[in-house]
């Protein structure tokens, strides 16, 4: 028994030895590796937009009541009519029941920015009383305060019937009769702006009228 001993320490040596030297010890087993998790594409960056820069407001047209931009040429041309005031209205501004007076003369009279005549045209009524007088090519701005209307006026002249010969002031006959706007207006052949305007009425009366009470 005693002869076994040095065997069974030399035994316990080797082991002891070879559990310090790493045998036997246990391989650690290789851990688990975490889940792929994709990562998310990193969008391109936005480009910045431009700063905004507003346009210009485009500028509107002159009203059309006006017909013309004062800036450019324009031909004016003024018309009307000339009639003979009934009997029966004598005295009063009415022309209920008036008639046409063919031949009946009138003028027509324009003033530049400074007061000054600067157009006239004298015209002879066709057989219906119309009457129609053309103004040469001229800046609009030409014209008193930038306006034919104003700067433009229409006398009676002449009647060729004694009978009907007696100026009135109906619309203006006698003093100058103002000029209106009715949007008559067209381009012509050579890109100039022609504008009409309108005057009267304009009435002569009668020189007798026959009484109309009976005694």
């Amino acid at each position: 028994m005693a002869a076994f001993l040095p065997i069974a320490v030399l035994l316990s040596l080797l082991v002891t030895g070879a559990m310090a030297g790493g045998y036997g010890s246990q391989t650690p087993s290789p851990s688990t590796p975490a889940p792929y998790t994709p990562t998310a594409a990193t969008p391109p960056p936005t480009p910045t937009p431009a700063p905004y820069t507003p346009q210009p407001a485009t500028p509107k047209p002159a009203p059309a009541a006006q017909g013309y931009d004062d800036k450019k040429l324009v031909v004016v041309r003024v018309e009307g009519l000339v009639v003979c005031q009934s009997c029966a209205k004598m005295g009063s501004q009415s022309l209920d029941g008036a008639a046409p007076l063919p031949g009946a003369n009138v003028t027509v009279t324009c003033r530049d920015r400074k007061n000054r005549v600067m157009a006239y045209r004298r015209r002879v009524a066709d057989s219906n009383g119309y009457f129609h007088a053309e103004f040469g090519v001229q800046r609009a701005d030409g014209y008193l305060d930038k306006d034919p209307r104003g700067a433009c006026f229409v006398r009676l002249l002449s009647s060729p019937d004694p009978k009907c010969n007696i100026v009135t002031n109906i619309h203006g006959g006698l003093e100058g009769a103002p000029l209106r706007d009715e949007g008559k207006q067209w381009t012509d052949g050579r890109g100039f702006k022609n504008v009409v305007f309108a005057a009267g009425p304009l009435a002569f009366r009668p020189r007798e009228c026959a009484p109309t009470h009976h005694y």
